[in-house]
């Protein structure tokens, strides 16, 4: 017994005598990324402030990117990672198939459009040509207003188009100068979703790719791709800070910019403070009948539509007849709101009182003359009958609706309007947003809150 103990008392010393010739090497840390991937920043929020909160919180140059998660609800998820996390697992394709980024508000961007119409409403309308049209414009304002020189070489146009639509992206590309922000831009005022290069919407198949008509191509780099390249070229946000960077603003005050439209009571154009008239005008026209009556020439000062709802909200100026309580208020103006999707339309009211007690008026429907099936049977039949008759038949001219905009003429007893109880509107594509973010907290109401409506509409 003692002998055996000796003996591994002897070779337990051997052994430590080859630990302290050959000591361990350092503790094994196991990582999860390749060595060839980029540091892993990847996290993933519900909600679209969490995202922007934990971008604040980052020492990296990270990023907010939306991914459509759910057809059918538009539900969509936040992620914050680098522009070359994204792309090493956006470039397979086979994930992260519908994504956006998210270009944040007060962020330094580049000057972008999104171009779209449809195909069978405009059976005559050229789309490359159009855009051809646009970039010259474009640049010939740029050299005008801010002596920047640019031309079609220096614009990344993407196209997503379907035989229904055409839909382009356009990306200008200007070496050194980039605007301000999004309001400088005359685009959208809030964190804008705008479609990645390479992504398709949910529940689509056509992707956003170069246009063959695209005249832009990015440098060739030997450390990066040209696909690569195309898709840091596309990120509006994606503005490399120099001491040469020229920052251009559009300082337009609000109240100053002024558009021309049609008087619904008279042929004349008058140039009148406002937005312009939403892009259905059939409904525009019908909602301005509703307030030009009785000797009153009501008008649509702003219009906003709901996507996920298919509403459009009209904020109307001189004309405050309200149902609630059966005259017209003083001094807060009315809603008219278009439901698109049951073809009905009711009132509601900037009113503390009628907002406190929720008031909706009944619902009306909306005259088969401008709900939206006969008006693309109408579109259908008139593409049809021109295709058919083209020698015979002379231009289809458009009707009375259609020529006619929104308008807000003047009267005497809009004087001293209390902007207190005024809610504008915003773009369409913030509605929208905000629609999305914040629906979810209502789900299961057949209609949106008051209190979403003034969120959405304030400024």
């Amino acid at each position: 017994m003692k002998r055996k103990w000796e003996a591994t008392l002897k070779q337990i010393e051997e052994r430590a005598s080859q630990y302290e010739r050959r000591p361990l090497t350092s503790a094994y840390r196991p990582r999860l990324s390749k060595p060839e991937e980029p540091p892993s920043i990847w996290k993933l929020f519900h909600r679209q402030t969490q995202a922007f909160n934990f971008v604040k919180s980052c020492k990296e140059e990270v990023h907010v990117f939306a991914l459509e998660c759910r057809v059918g609800d538009g539900q969509r998820i936040y992620l914050v990672t680098t522009y070359a996390q994204l792309w090493f697992y956006y470039k397979s394709r086979r994930n992260l198939l519908h994504c956006y980024e998210v270009i944040p508000e007060n962020a330094v961007c580049k000057l972008y459009f999104d171009l779209e119409f449809n195909k069978l409403a405009n059976p005559g309308a050229d789309g490359k040509k159009m855009v051809a049209l646009l970039i010259e414009h474009v640049c010939k304002a740029l050299q005008e207003f801010y002596r920047v020189n640019c031309s079609a070489e220096d614009v990344l146009n993407l196209d997503s188009s379907t035989e229904e639509k055409f839909s382009r992206h356009l990306i200008f590309q200007l070496r050194d100068v980039a605007f301000k922000d999004n309001i400088h831009v005359g685009v959208y005022t809030r964190n804008r979703n705008f479609r990645l290069y390479k992504s398709s919407k949910i529940g689509k198949y056509v992707a956003l790719e170069v246009a063959e008509d695209n005249r832009f191509f990015p440098t060739q780099s030997k450390n990066i791709s040209k696909e690569n390249q195309y898709f840091l070229s596309s990120l509006v946000s994606n503005v490399r800070f120099s001491d040469a960077l020229r920052i251009l603003t559009c300082d337009i005050p609000q109240s100053k910019q002024r558009i021309q439209c049609l008087n619904p009571t008279s042929t004349s154009v008058e140039t009148i403070e406002g937005f312009q008239c939403s892009p259905y005008p059939e409904i525009d026209q019908f909602v301005l009948s509703l307030v030009n009556k009785n000797g009153i020439k009501g008008g649509i000062r702003r219009w906003n539509y709901f996507f996920p709802e298919e509403l459009l909200v009209y904020d109307i100026c001189k004309y405050r007849w309200c149902e609630n309580i059966g005259r017209a208020h003083r001094s807060n103006n009315i809603m008219i709101l278009v439901d698109l999707k049951n073809e009905l339309w009711y009132q509601k009211c900037h009113d503390p009182v009628c907002k406190a007690e929720n008031f909706k008026s009944d619902c009306y429907p909306l005259p088969a003359e401008v709900c939206l099936l006969f008006l693309l049977k109408e579109e259908e039949e008139f593409a049809t009958d021109t295709t058919a008759n083209a020698e015979t038949k002379g231009p289809h001219e458009p009707s009375a609706s259609v020529l006619s905009k929104g308008a807000c003429p003047d009267a005497d007893w809009d004087n001293g309007i209390d902007d207190t109880y005024i809610l504008e509107a915003t773009e369409d594509a913030e509605l929208a947003e905000a629609a999305e973010n914040s629906l979810l907290a209502y789900n299961g109401m057949d209609e949106i809150p008051d209190e979403l409506l003034i969120e959405v509409l304030q400024e």
